[in-house]
């Protein structure tokens, strides 16, 4: 890879998520047209991936890129320490049920850690900071605020590999299919460990911004090729 492709990749990696040219090109300070050359170069190497914005307007829609599993950091050897791991706790928890707690305190952990290194975009709203212990104050009902939050998770979930595209449902909720697991083989051998800390991770990220744990279920496997992670509305007693 030269080093400008280089430069292009570390940028959208830096930024997460989906991107546009121009936003890449915003942020590396170069022509729209050098920096597509350097992502569709960027493509064919299986490195990004382009997918295309839908769009109820008129035009051609907006094509997006972002990183594939191969650009980051994590390799081969993170998934045998993952196997080793995942093997020793089955082992050693025999009983399904408190395995499955502790993954979910597992999770809670991974994603109190998350936050509190700040790996979980900031809003892109201006809002107060607050000191990482503490729960931002986020009124229940506010859909707004619950929109937010879905979307830094969906960020995160897309950016560690798990293809995560949401879904606004009628009531108020959301759905997020999470159309691919960076431990695949695992999650099938050990759900009880891999699902459920997944679990509670997107559980720990939620409720620092004010949603109760119990609106947050996971549904493991429930598409081909999806598993589905729903966030209820708020109760019309919350609010």
């Amino acid at each position: 890879m030269s080093p400008a492709r280089r430069t292009t990749l570390d940028a959208l990696l830096e930024l997460g998520g989906r991107r546009t040219v121009a936003e890449l090109a915003a942020a590396l300070g170069q022509h729209p047209n050098t920096v597509r050359e350097h992502l569709d170069a960027l493509v064919r190497a299986g490195l990004t991936e382009r997918t295309l914005r839908h769009s109820a307007g008129r035009g051609r829609p907006a094509a997006l890129y972002r990183a594939t599993l191969a650009a980051t950091p994590a390799g081969p050897e993170y998934a045998v320490l993952a196997e080793v791991l995942i093997s020793a706790l089955a082992r050693a928890v025999p009983d399904r049920r408190a395995r499955a707690a502790q993954a979910l305190a597992a999770g809670r952990d991974w994603g109190r850690a998350i936050r509190e290194r700040e790996l979980i975009d900031r809003p892109r709203l201006a809002i107060t900071r607050v000191p990482a212990e503490a729960p931002r104050s986020v009124t229940p009902g506010d859909p707004a605020a619950l929109r937010d939050s879905v979307t830094r998770l969906g960020e995160l979930l897309d950016r560690a590999g798990f293809d995560c595209r949401t879904t606004a449902e009628p009531g108020g909720g959301y759905t997020q299919r999470l159309r691919r697991c960076p431990v695949l083989d695992l999650a099938r051998e050990h759900p009880d460990i891999v699902c459920t800390s997944h679990l509670g991770m997107a559980r720990e990220l939620l409720a620092h911004d004010g949603v109760a744990p119990e609106r947050v279920t996971l549904e493991a496997f429930a598409e081909p090729g999806a598993c589905l992670l729903r966030i209820a509305p708020p109760a019309a007693d919350d609010d």
